[in-house]
């Protein structure tokens, strides 16, 4: 297949802008439905990255590909589902105010640990190494069956969350979102129901880190900053933080057209250098947040249609 119209860096553009999709699909299902702000996304996502990059580049596989690929992958998501299984423990009972702290911090230690373990991961001059398990004759033909793999698993992520909106359990969920305590009163399961969302959600986010670190080939502190956690909640907010679509729409109005279509299509001066750039970023994702939290806090689109869900989940 011809690939010329396809530049590197729209292909980069668009799996971003896909596993950000990814990312607030998952926290659609935490925060939108369950309530639990988890503020430390990057934290999940930065530790599969680096426990799948680290495995795969540091151990001495006694067999050949595809299989250190698969384990190192695997190894990345349990890494990620069992640092979501401590800090869901200790922050499954707080108040909101408590799981945002827990979890800002989980993150800030995930960098901490990145930067200074540097046997390990490098340290601050970061770890290469990383490439594609497959090859199918040329770099950019590599990066785009990367990046339409990577759009499966989030289609098939997004027809997860659909479900979920229809099934009891999301049913459960939306309760302990509403009013956790009622629901407990009630005989609900809401400890374990938030924990195994929790352990879950941080596996599917460290499944996307690392299939970022194949994407990228590098490892670095620099990738894990707080911007990953501002765009996925940015997005989920604007487009709408209890809606199936809201991750999607949101996701697309601000890193794609961020990402994509100003920093590819819009003619630019020459003053906004590479550093320039992403301040510029982080500025406009922030005021996008106040301002929709302000003037319209549903987002996009709005409250859960509860008439259409219940008819849908009766059959009616």
């Amino acid at each position: 297949m011809n690939l010329d119209w396809l530049s590197s860096f729209l292909i980069f553009g668009l799996f971003f802008v896909v596993m950000m999709i990814g990312l607030a699909l998952l926290l659609h299902l935490q925060m939108g439905l369950a309530g639990i702000g988890n503020f430390g996304i990057v934290g999940f996502w930065g530790i599969g990255m680096y426990a799948f990059g680290v495995l795969w580049v540091r151990a001495d596989w006694p067999f050949g590909e595809p299989w250190p690929f698969l384990i190192s992958l695997a190894f990345g998501t349990v890494a990620a589902g069992l640092a979501g299984l401590l800090i869901g423990w200790l922050i499954a009972d707080l108040d909101a105010d408590g799981i945002v702290v827990g979890t800002l911090g989980f993150a800030t230690v995930v960098l901490i640990l990145a930067t200074t373990e540097k046997s390990l991961t490098g340290g601050a001059y970061g770890m290469g190494g990383l490439d594609f398990p497959y090859d199918v004759g040329t770099i950019k033909g590599n990066e785009a069956s990367w990046l339409a793999i990577v759009i499966v698993l989030v289609g098939a992520l997004l027809f997860y969350v659909a479900r979920v909106h229809r099934s009891p359990y999301g049913r459960l969920l939306i309760s302990l979102g509403a009013n956790a305590p009622l629901a407990g009163s009630l005989g609900k399961p809401t400890f374990g129901t938030k924990l195994w969302l929790f352990v879950v959600g941080s596996a599917g986010m460290g499944l996307l880190g690392a299939m970022y670190g194949v994407m990228v080939h590098f490892l670095s502190p620099l990738k894990i900053g707080i911007e990953i956690t501002l765009a996925a909640i940015v997005g989920l907010v604007l487009g709408g933080r209890s809606r199936v679509w809201g991750a999607v729409v949101g996701v697309l109005l601000t890193v794609g057209l961020f990402d994509i279509v100003i920093q590819l299509y819009a003619p630019l001066p020459a003053s906004l250098s590479a550093q320039a750039l992403p301040v510029l970023r982080e500025v406009l994702f922030g005021a996008t947040l106040i301002v929709v939290l302000m003037f319209r806090p549903l987002g996009i689109l709005g409250r859960m249609r509860r008439d259409k869900l219940m008819r849908r989940m009766h059959g009616e």
